[in-house]
């Protein structure tokens, strides 16, 4: 199964901007429901099928969305929110990044975990030279505020209840992604309410082969620039046909 990086992509329709009047009062928390869900088959095999996620939001003082791109740290209610281009931070100790070699010398360091799946995904790296060779197995930690759309694959058992896929154990990926900012105003202490439509595409070539005459149904979060999150919803039950 070919997994698409870089396969998220999000656009905002129907968005309401509301200069021209009062505008209304939303929690400053964001609010999602759920609106559409739409499987796009693409014939030809070499190209990645699109699974498409619409969700209406609205939220109260409009810091929804991040930069495809964006780094940096912030303070935002007193705690420092960090972002960097990867969804995860290299641990330092000592001045350098921890290494393979640390957690087999160091006696400190011997309960990190080993270099085998699922860990090999969520904690390890291998760090390659301009030509493609490696140097070195670095110790990483995920950051979740890397993004701020959460979408889990549920998949219905036998017995009718569902359980999580998770990509990153079985293909060290994931299709938690970032949607843009979405404000008018670059200024976002001014940003206004907004509500409207996100259109969150999902991109793979193996959704059919993964999971076949299975049924699935999402669960989805978004969170804010404060990390304010949304509440949690699901999608109705469906399969890859």
């Amino acid at each position: 199964m070919k997994l698409i990086s870089g396969f998220l992509i999000a656009v905002v329709v129907g968005l309401g901007l509301f200069s021209c009047f009062d505008p209304p009062e939303y929690p400053l928390t964001p609010e999602i429901e759920y609106q559409n869900l739409v499987f796009v088959d693409v014939p030809d095999a070499s190209e990645p099928d699109s699974l498409l996620l619409f969700i209406k939001f609205r939220d109260g003082d409009g810091n929804l969305g991040l930069q495809p791109n964006e780094t940096g740290c912030y303070l935002a209610g007193g705690d420092t929110i960090c972002f960097n281009e990867k969804n995860y931070f290299f641990s330092l100790q000592d001045g350098h990044y921890l290494n393979y070699e640390d957690k087999r010398t160091n006696p400190n360091l011997a309960d990190l975990p080993d270099y085998v799946k699922p860990f090999d995904c969520i904690n390890w790296e291998i760090v390659y030279d301009n030509a493609s060779q490696p140097q070195d197995t670095l110790y990483f930690e995920l950051n979740e505020n890397h993004y701020n759309i959460f979408v889990d694959f549920l998949v219905k058992q036998p017995d009718g209840t569902f359980e999580e896929f998770d990509w990153r154990e079985e293909f060290c990926t994931t299709y938690d992604g970032r949607f843009p900012i979405l404000a008018k105003e670059k200024d976002l202490s001014k940003a206004t309410p907004l509500e409207g439509t996100l259109r969150y595409a999902m991109l793979s070539t193996g959704f059919k082969f993964q999971f076949s005459i299975k049924t699935l149904k999402l669960r989805v979060q978004i969170q804010d620039r404060l990390l304010n999150k949304s509440n949690v919803i699901e999608t109705p039950e469906f399969q890859f046909k």
